[in-house]
């Protein structure tokens, strides 16, 4: 398996998109033999003379081929002699890859709005889908990793080049996880950006011995802040000096923001911890998440739900786009919601909460031995008895359930659902629970899950609610949940995140994905939140 770092440093294909693109300006070659009549589709074998001249590699002929003959021979880059606007869209995001300039050659065949053959227009069109095949084979392919060592149990879906590049033609949606969406696309930039930039990090140093530093005050760390802070692009000013700024304090709170901390008026050790990470750190985590992208499924659903379980976040997908987010407690560092999907499938109300035996043994035994009316106090009842009795709590306002929950059957026993304990949603850091999902307001996903039945009006969903007895409801479609882990990623208003790994994911990953010796124990970056 080749590390990702040896994968990204190799920039050249872009050279040799411009040998290629340019050379298929030039009308010699097989491009004479090529009948100049307006053609609609390339011929089987003119991409057969395409793949003998250029001498491409199997592996590249094979995806030409394969994605050809998958599209009825269409033209994909180019249509009606003209550049189609997602193929500057594909060079432009290359070139921001590779930190090079394209010559002006190559520019004013870009710009080129006519080409005066047909023969050059389908040199061109194999061309660009060659270099296409270059860049996915170096930058869309996942590696070999096994997922099962971060309990990752989506299904790591088969993916070729030519299926990259139907993904990267038709992405799903701006949010989605196909490597050809925007999001995607947008963090491989960045990767790109914070590797070139870091070792300009090397030479500034912060003190996390500060306590609190408040606005308008003058300390001698605040150069190396703002130095920081310049780098990652939190802060435009010029300034270098010593004062705590406004300008400043805007800054510092986009970048807590973005690393999922609570805004302040002033920077206080948790700050400092933060802007200790090396830049080289935050360059590994996108490239540790660009991998897990990778293992993705392309969204055949435009409905769907995303837990991401290190921002303590769901958001509702309604026709590709964010209906809505709230607020959600996941698994504690002991008990790990598991990454998985599946699909949403009932609303219960009015639940009974099943105790797992784990917790009968490990909580209500041993308060059942405290107080005799322990059960009694807590709304539970033994259904059947035993050393280990099977126990239940009773629907109601103390129900650890809350008032109604959300099944997507899996054999994790993980679902969504409400929850008595909202002071718990004030907290920054939400690892609360035994692996289930509580919702900061599940009155309004069973609104959304409901929508589509009129007869569920949101009295009658209220109500449901708030019945002594449990009552289920069978979705008339079903929507499909993902239970995801992702520590960076580039959210709709095009800003980098990052968030803790509250599992030890990502250092896990790290050691295999950079090829990190036996023994290995990554280098602890946190901040306590």
């Amino acid at each position: 398996m080749q590390a990702i770092h040896q994968i990204i440093r190799s920039h050249f294909f872009i050279g040799m998109m411009v040998v290629f693109i340019v050379a298929a300006s030039s009308t010699t070659g097989w491009a004479n033999n090529y009948t100049t009549q307006q053609q609609d589709t390339i011929a089987e074998a003119i991409i057969d003379s395409f793949i003998t001249i250029q001498a491409v590699p199997e592996k590249y002929s094979t995806a030409i081929r394969s994605f050809y003959r998958g599209n009825k021979h269409q033209y994909v880059w180019i249509q009606s002699k003209k550049i189609k606007p997602h193929t500057k869209d594909f060079i432009a995001h290359a070139n921001k890859l590779a930190e090079l300039w394209v010559d002006s050659s190559f520019i004013e065949l870009l710009t080129l709005q006519n080409f005066n053959q047909n023969a050059q227009q389908t040199n061109i069109e194999l061309a660009l889908s060659l270099s296409f095949f270059k860049y996915a084979d170096k930058w869309l392919m996942p590696t070999d990793i096994d997922p099962a060592i971060v309990n990752w149990r989506i299904p790591k879906k088969s993916l070729t080049l030519a299926n990259q590049l139907n993904n990267w033609l038709n992405p799903t949606t701006k949010m989605g996880f196909n490597t050809g969406s925007q999001n995607f696309k947008q963090l491989l930039e960045n990767y790109a950006n914070l590797s070139k930039i870091s070792a300009l990090d090397t030479g500034i140093h912060i003190s996390a011995k500060q306590t609190k530093i408040n606005k308008g005050d003058m300390v001698p760390v605040i150069r190396q802040i703002k130095k920081k802070l310049q780098l990652l692009g939190d802060f435009k000013s010029t300034d270098t000096t010593s004062l705590y700024s406004n300008t400043l304090g805007l800054a510092i709170n986009r970048f807590q923001e973005r690393m999922g901390l609570a805004k302040t008026n002033y920077i206080d050790k948790i700050v400092l911890q933060a802007l200790q990470i090396p830049i080289k750190q935050h360059a590994n985590t996108i490239a540790i998440n660009l991998e897990r992208l990778r293992w993705m499924p392309a969204m055949m659903d435009s409905n769907y739900i995303v837990v991401n379980i290190p921002a303590y976040q769901l958001l509702v997908f309604d026709s590709s786009k964010i209906q809505f987010k709230m607020p959600v407690i996941v698994g504690s560092e002991s008990n790990n919601t598991v990454i998985f999907s599946n699909r949403m499938r009932y609303v219960v109300f009015s639940p009974y909460w099943n105790v797992p035996p784990s917790i009968v043994k490990a909580e209500i035994l041993p308060g059942i031995k405290k107080n005799k009316n322990y059960l009694a106090q807590k709304n539970m009842e033994i259904t059947t008895p035993g050393d280990v009795p099977t126990i239940r709590q009773l629907p109601g306002a103390q129900n650890s359930l809350g008032l109604v929950k959300f099944l997507f059957p899996n054999p994790y026993n993980i679902y969504l659902h409400d929850t008595p304990g909202k002071h718990l949603f004030a907290k920054q850091n939400r690892g609360f629970s035994h692996g289930c999902i509580r919702l900061g307001d599940a009155r309004k996903m069973a609104n959304y899950l409901l929508r589509a039945d009129t007869s569920w009006t949101a009295i009658k969903i209220d109500t449901a609610m708030h019945q002594q007895k449990e009552k289920w409801v069978t979705l008339k479609k079903t929507i499909p949940v993902f239970m995801a882990y992702f520590t960076s990623w580039v959210d709709a208003n095009g800003t980098l995140q990052f968030r803790k790994d509250i599992y030890d994911h990502d250092a896990k990953m790290e050691r295999i994905l950079f090829r990190k010796e036996d023994g290995y124990k990554k280098t602890t970056y946190f901040y306590s939140i």
